[in-house]
């Protein structure tokens, strides 16, 4: 298979904190922080960087390609806009599981599902399944990390995710995956895993969450790499990633307060802890700590943490290393919002978007001096509610963008069989220099998508 030729050697060492702490799994409730050793007496942690969907100037998608609902593995070339399948099959006419870039034989969520993220260099493809979730019991959770180049699979992924895996075996805890992050040391692979599971003797709804070592495994073994859980906690509250602070982790811990009958206000009267999660399994002494009812938004972009209060329209800015924190800048159109989403920080500016009724904002706020300016609104939800380019992907100096939606006759089967036509927006998708969009600059490439639907 292709993917062996690019696998990271099984004798590289690792960088920093492969030895394993004296209780490197959490189970309680509320895990207590747990102070790190001197400095002397341990190696310096791994520095991690988050994978991500984009590598050499392509944004690696999951998406249609037609009028059925397969979903086949696609690039979106960030320069030019077009989109092709992500198959090198010679003479593929991308229409069945022969193909190489087929990954699904439909979008409707089912208990195993793919991911695909890159490093730059290789794609991991990563199998994932959630029994639970669609009543099914019984069942141990499946899941594989299978690796190639950047060209994609050279047999059809269906094939090769259903034979073992060839860069780590299962790594699943339990059947009730929810979400996962992946990051990589330079060396070897990470993977902050969020999940559901019931508890084993109530049967009440827990949250769970983990953190996986992918190690290089004892020579012999089935596959190079073995997956270590470092850290595990279940709990009846979310702990979930905020942010890499440094190139270490940082956790949401949220403690639920007492039970008022309504889901907004225990969100509301919850207090959140913010962590940092050391890749030898210690869980840090906070750096932050808050309800969460009192602020519209809380962020941790590029290493800094930015809030609003719920009774403010200043946005603030917390340096987490001395816990400083200053006015960055007012946003007066935030007294009428309903959501504050700081998103990108690019050339020392901010991207900050404010959803409202009436449509959105889009604030671009220098990060030293809290200049802020406005971007136009480029088309209109329903035709009325004006609205900003949704911002899909970044990447170095490149950005994917909705600027806009259009009217287009569709076509879906119905549960009897019986075909329904009817009118509805289809997205328009831009490639564009971000810096240039952000200056205000409205001169992008509309792209060229193999769905007619604009489904990506």
């Amino acid at each position: 298979m292709k993917g062996t030729r690019f696998l990271l050697a099984a004798a590289l060492l690792l960088a920093g904190c492969t030895a394993a702490p004296a209780e490197p799994v959490q189970t309680a409730e509320t895990a207590e922080a747990t102070p790190a050793p001197a400095a002397e007496e341990t190696a310096a942690a791994p520095t991690l960087r988050e994978l991500t969907t984009v590598a050499d100037g392509r944004c690696y998608l999951q998406s249609r390609i037609d009028d059925t609902a397969q979903i086949y593995l696609t690039t979106l070339d960030l320069t030019d806009g077009q989109q092709r399948v992500a198959c090198t099959k010679p003479g593929c006419t991308h229409s069945d599981e022969s193909c190489w870039g087929r990954m699904l034989g439909n979008g409707v969520a089912q208990p195993k599902t793919m991911e695909v993220y890159t490093d730059g260099t290789r794609l991991y493809w990563v199998l994932l399944t959630e029994y639970s979730h669609f009543s099914i019991g019984g069942v141990e959770p499946e899941s594989a990390v299978f690796v190639t180049d950047l060209t994609g699979a050279s047999c059809p992924p269906a094939q090769m995710l259903a034979g073992t895996p060839n860069y780590g075996g299962d790594f699943l805890q339990d059947n009730s995956y929810m979400d996962s992050r992946w990051f990589t040391d330079g060396e070897t692979l990470w993977a902050f895993i969020s999940s559901n599971p019931p508890d084993e003797t109530t049967g009440e709804q827990t949250f769970a969450a983990t953190l996986i070592h992918f190690e290089p495994a004892p020579e012999g073994s089935a596959a190079p790499y073995t997956p270590r859980v470092v850290w595990r906690q279940v709990r009846d509250g979310f702990t979930d990633y905020a942010g890499l602070l440094d190139g270490q982790l940082v956790v949401a811990v949220q403690y639920p307060g007492s039970d008022t009958g309504s889901l907004a206000d225990n969100y509301k009267n919850s207090t959140t802890e913010l962590r940092v999660l050391g890749c030898d399994g210690t869980l840090g002494e906070p750096l932050a700590r808050f309800v969460n009812g009192e602020y519209k938004t809380q962020a941790l972009v590029d290493g800094q943490w930015y809030t609003m209060a719920a009774d403010s329209t200043d946005l603030q800015v917390t340096d987490l290393h001395t816990g400083e924190s200053r006015t960055l800048c007012n946003l007066p159109e935030a007294a009428e919002t309903f959501s504050v989403t700081p998103q990108f920080v690019y050339g020392g500016r901010l991207v900050v978007d404010l959803s409202r009724d009436v449509g959105d904002v889009r604030y671009v706020i220098d990060t030293e001096t809290g200049a802020a300016t406005t971007l136009p609104a480029t088309w209109a939800k329903d035709g009325v509610a004006p609205r900003v380019p949704v911002i899909r992907q970044v990447a170095g100096d490149r950005c994917l963008l909705m600027v806009g939606d259009q009217d287009r006759m569709l076509t879906t089967m119905g549960q009897d069989g019986g075909t329904y036509s009817f009118n509805s927006p289809v997205p328009i998708w831009a490639v564009t220099d971000f810096g240039a969009y952000l200056d205000g600059d409205q001169n992008w490439t509309v792209c060229t998508v193999l769905d007619p639907d604009g489904n990506m």
